[in-house]
């Protein structure tokens, strides 16, 4: 009895590990990736920031010339138009519309350098997920609604050393705020996200492996944007870490940016009613140790919730493009073939092709096969395809 081996075969397609991609490898899935793709990266968002930013600049100065104070000799007005006052309507909005410039940036960076698709700066999946990004809003209102409810009862209780608004910090016409609220907002906090949670996780996940890196070195860089002193900074910090967690552990942005549009559209809409200082740079160890244990429920909360929902984290390898066989490998040929005995000038005899003898068949591939050898079945005789000599006249 014979034995075969199966050394040398390929393994069955099901039992194959191909590798699989992370959120913050997601650069690494390209084939096309080189060590300095991160940084023309980078720069090439940083150039399109810094133009679009000076167009919103330019913009800004021309809304300001319309203010008469802007061509008043008052230097004590002309200094409060230039003052960064959050209750502000058009202030607001440029402070948001400075950030939201940031969309476009990373954007068409990460289309020219970044993974295919584009989308992937926003999920593993490809494209934004917004099953999953609304059961996230949904699961952070209802924390948020308990951490201010929470925030309002502590302070009516004169714990945690809550400060009365002034009059300055509330906005002229609350329901106008509110609404620039509403629509300026989400994208300001999606902006960031795809930034610091996004891009810069990917570029820093494609020199290191291991997601710490990813998750706290855009900390710093995202938290030096907030003028707070050092409790409202920790805050900021630990919101940081949270949502880098989320985006890695639910490999996507939609977590991220559901609890930052919730988180920073809550306190403006409750600021354009006075409930909340828009102007305040402040805060104290009983306020962060209660933002920082809502941040860590809420974290812990939606990372059960994608559990169960089986949100993906990870994806495979990038297809690889398959050339047109048919381009490389022309079809084979069939040559005709003139039998031995056929004259030139002789009709055509049949077959597959002009001038080629029944008995001349092409072999595999389109080969012609080798004539007969008179004698053999099927080979022609010396006066025709009949293979009979003929002697006399024929009745």
């Amino acid at each position: 009895m014979s034995m075969t081996s199966n050394a040398g075969l390929p393994a069955p397609a099901e039992e194959v590990d191909e590798p699989r991609y992370e959120f913050h490898r997601l650069l690494r899935r390209e084939e096309n990736y080189r060590w300095w793709r991160p940084l023309a990266l980078l720069g090439t968002a940083a150039g399109f920031f810094a133009v679009l930013s000076i167009v919103v600049a330019l913009i800004s100065l021309v809304m300001m010339m319309f203010n008469p104070v802007f061509w008043s000799d008052d230097a004590a007005a002309l200094e409060q138009l230039t003052v960064m006052d959050m209750a502000d309507p058009m202030m607001f909005s440029i402070l948001m519309v400075s950030l939201i410039v940031m969309i476009p940036s990373v954007w068409f960076a990460y289309l020219l350098l970044g993974a295919k698709p584009v989308c992937l700066l926003v999920s593993v999946a490809g494209k934004i997920r917004w099953g999953w990004m609304g059961t996230a809003f949904a699961v952070s209102g209802i924390v948020y609604a308990a951490y201010f409810a929470l925030t309002f009862i502590l302070d009516a209780l004169d714990v945690g050393g809550g400060a009365q608004v002034p009059a300055s910090s509330i906005p002229d016409s609350p329901l106008f705020y509110a609404l620039l609220v509403i629509l300026l907002t989400p994208l300001q906090c999606a902006a960031e996200e795809l930034v610091f949670r996004g891009a810069f996780m990917q570029v820093i996940g494609s020199w290191f492996k291991h997601p710490l890196f990813a998750i706290l070195l855009p900390v710093p860089l995202f938290t030096a944007g907030h003028l707070y002193d050092i409790y409202g900074l920790l805050d900021v910090a630990i919101f940081a870490i949270a949502a880098g967690y989320l985006t890695w552990r639910t490999g996507g942005l939609e977590a991220a940016i559901a609890i930052h549009v919730v988180n920073n559209t809550s306190l403006f809409l409750l600021g354009s009613v006075g409930l909340v200082d828009l102007n305040a740079e402040g805060s104290d160890p009983v306020s962060l140790l209660i933002s920082g244990a809502m941040t860590a429920i809420l974290t812990v909360l939606l990372v059960k919730v994608a559990q169960k929902k089986d949100i993906q984290r990870s994806v495979g390898p990038a297809p690889r493009r398959r050339t047109d066989q048919h381009l490389l490998q022309p079809w084979p040929i069939a040559y005709p073939v003139t039998p031995q005995h056929q004259a030139y000038w002789a009709p055509e005899a049949g077959g597959n092709f002009p001038g080629q003898h029944p008995a001349y068949r092409p072999g595999p591939g389109g080969v012609p096969q080798q004539p007969l050898e008179p004698g053999q079945p099927g080979a022609p005789g010396p006066d025709g395809p009949g293979g009979q000599e003929r002697h006399g006249n024929s009745r």
